[in-house]
């Protein structure tokens, strides 16, 4: 089987959650035997031809094309016309290829050119899109909240109406398309992804005595961090219990709070280094307003970590009542009181719910796999083709 794969761009050539997903999809398709057309591009300074996060038995699987992706000035939509030019550069060194692929994986809005080629009667295989979360769907706050749906609403309803078939992590995302975009059921793919099992630990270390929270990722209105901060602050003015806080990632200096109890490790890219405080940590709080799956939480539970998080995306795919607790966005008392519950819990508790989210990852999350998940969904796929 031969899958063509058009992407953003692949970690660590690219960074984000999305491209991570990319990358382990190519290690472990090739893994597998799967040979991979992948469409990318780069902005790193690493040298990107070598290929060398690649093993080179999986290179054998993997033919590289790489991109530059579009740069149009700086005017506001100019992310939706950029995007139009780099599907439709992939569309065209596609088709000019010596070799048929089985299945087009498509990320973000690379599929765009391609779908509107294949509506107007150009013959190409299945066209699956995978979309980060559809935050598009999901809660917001602001003006710049309200700019962004009305930009890219149109662009994701043709994407989904057009497509062959659409991936889902779980039921939380399949229930924003079916719930916002008709007549698309019987297109939905559903499948989570994954984490590689050296972020496992055996066992959690013992409840930590203050208990330890920690917080991973950029400030970002849509991550939450400002809920977050009101919680913390409550809890350090009531002054009743202590506690540790870990913030890792870029939180600007007005942004942060002032208190012994709180430590800003800034951007942390050591891998050893994240899971050193990871598996350091009690419990993991995600209070984002929009999700897709984040690879972040299967982070912190394969490290130990119990988690708070809100029910957004495919969050509830990951979490529930057995690992930690899920609350609503964009409500600072929520949280608040969930951080108040968990600081007044048991040690055996916390410990309970520390063990279960590495069980869960070991058994549900690993990409060994998840990638047969993917295999066969696309095999049954096939299968179903017109003769």
């Amino acid at each position: 089987m031969r899958v063509a794969l058009f992407t953003n761009g692949i970690w660590p050539y690219v960074i984000g959650g999305m491209q991570k997903h990319s990358y382990y999809l190519v290690k472990y398709f090739a893994m597998r035997g799967i040979e991979v057309d992948l469409y990318h591009m780069n902005k790193s300074e690493l040298d990107i031809d070598k290929l060398d996060i690649f093993t080179e038995s999986e290179k054998t699987y993997i033919r590289s094309f790489v991109f530059e992706f579009p740069r149009h000035g700086r005017w506001p939509w100019r992310y939706l016309s950029e995007s139009y030019n780099y599907s439709k550069t992939l569309f065209h060194h596609f088709i000019r290829q010596d070799r048929p692929v089985d299945f087009i994986y498509t990320k973000s809005y690379t599929a765009w050119y391609a779908l509107k080629e294949k509506r107007n009667g150009y013959s190409l295989p299945p066209i699956a899109i995978r979309l980060h979360g559809y935050e598009i769907f999901q809660p917001s706050k602001g003006l710049l909240g309200w700019y962004r749906k009305r930009l890219y609403m149109p662009l994701v309803h043709y994407l989904n109406k057009n497509a062959d078939y659409i991936y889902s992590y779980g039921k939380g995302i399949s229930d924003l398309i079916k719930n916002n975009i008709r007549q698309v059921e019987d297109k939905i793919i559903e499948v989570p992804t994954g984490i590689e099992p050296d972020w496992l630990v055996l066992e959690p270390g013992p409840v930590n005595t203050p208990l330890r929270f920690t917080f991973v990722g950029r400030y970002d209105i849509r991550k939450g961090v400002d809920e977050l901060n009101k919680a913390l602050s409550q809890l350090i003015n009531e002054g009743q219990v202590q506690f540790e806080f870990n913030f890792i990632g870029p939180i600007p200096a007005k942004k942060q709070v002032r208190n012994k109890m709180i430590r800003y490790w800034g951007l942390v890219k050591d891998k050893v280094k994240l899971q050193e405080v990871l598996r350091n940590t009690d419990v993991f709080v995600l209070p984002s307003h929009s999700e897709g799956m984040p690879n972040v939480v299967l982070e912190a539970m394969a490290s130990g970590a119990a988690v708070i998080a809100t029910q957004v995306g495919a969050v509830n795919v990951m979490v529930d009542e057995r690992n930690g607790w899920l609350i609503p966005p964009l409500d600072a008392k929520t949280l608040y009181k969930a951080m108040s519950s968990v600081l007044s819990s048991s040690p055996g508790e916390i410990a309970k719910r520390r063990i279960q989210s590495v069980e869960r990852v070991k058994n549900e999350f690993l990409w060994e796999k998840i990638i047969d998940q993917e295999i066969n969904q696309i095999k049954l796929r096939l299968k179903n083709l017109p003769k």
